[in-house]
């Protein structure tokens, strides 16, 4: 009996190996057989997923998604940095203008971030441009140091020294603010304030308190020395929200 049940359970393992290899070869054979018709089906015929079976990562990039890095003018947003001519050049603002005897245009205002020139060009809908390759690292203002503004990166803590008539809305830049510094290569191209922040009202002439409905405005000078267009009911020692790019007031805000 003892040999019986001995010989019954090396027969039951050997089966089951036997079985599990056959389960493996078949799952082999089947996956041979998937890659096979695969490949064998025109390229126009291939899908997206039968690409990500193959490779989920590097080939479908490649030829799934749209070249990263080419836009259009009318992809264009204020802000947008584009290589031409061999240059760096920053817009400025844009507006897409359309008749009935020409196809649309977009007529832009674009800065050198090099140079400073600023230049008006007229664009088809159909130009392509390359996005510039361009680095953007935050740094903290530390102080004026008569012709530069200095700032301290905020992830080494060098200083770095900008000309001021390279910061736009220079009179902006308040004490402690973090700026964003944009290089080209090697090269320092633009220092980008917050869209928006806080500041003083440090004088302004008396106006009307009830006045938030009357849409006029007038002259407020902020802590930093700029002056803004506010609303009347604004006043002296008023803590205001502005938009930096555009030097518009946005809200009264809590001291």
């Amino acid at each position: 009996n003892a040999i019986a049940a001995a010989i019954h359970v090396r027969t039951h393992r050997s089966q089951h190996v036997f079985f599990t290899n056959l389960h493996k070869m078949a799952k082999l054979l089947v996956l041979a057989a998937c890659t096979s018709a695969l490949v064998q089906q025109p390229a126009r015929r291939i899908s997206r997923r039968a690409i990500k079976v193959q490779a989920p990562n590097a080939i479908d990039a490649m030829l799934l998604t749209p070249r990263m890095g080419v836009v259009k003018p009318g992809d264009f947003k204020n802000g947008l940095t584009i290589e031409r001519d061999g240059g760096v050049w920053k817009v400025l603002n844009f507006q897409q203008t359309k008749t009935a005897r020409q196809a649309a245009m977009v007529r832009t205002k674009l800065k050198n971030l090099v140079s400073g020139t600023t230049v008006e060009d007229t664009f088809r809908m159909s130009e392509t441009f390359q996005t510039a390759q361009v680095d953007t690292n935050d740094a903290v203002y530390s102080y004026d140091d008569g012709d530069s503004l200095v700032f301290m990166d905020a992830v080494d803590f060098d200083e770095i020294t900008i000309p001021r008539e390279s910061i736009e809305n220079i009179d902006l830049v308040k004490d402690g603010m973090t700026v964003q510094i944009v290089k080209w290569g090697d090269t320092i191209v633009d220092v980008q304030l917050p869209t928006s922040e806080t500041y003083e009202v440090t004088y302004t002439e008396p106006g009307l308190k009830n006045a938030a409905s009357t849409g006029q405005s007038k002259d407020a000078t902020l802590e930093t020395g700029a002056v803004i267009q506010v609303p009347l009911f604004v006043e002296i020692g008023d803590v205001v929200k502005v938009k930096c790019a555009e030097r518009e007031f946005i809200e009264r805000a809590k001291k």
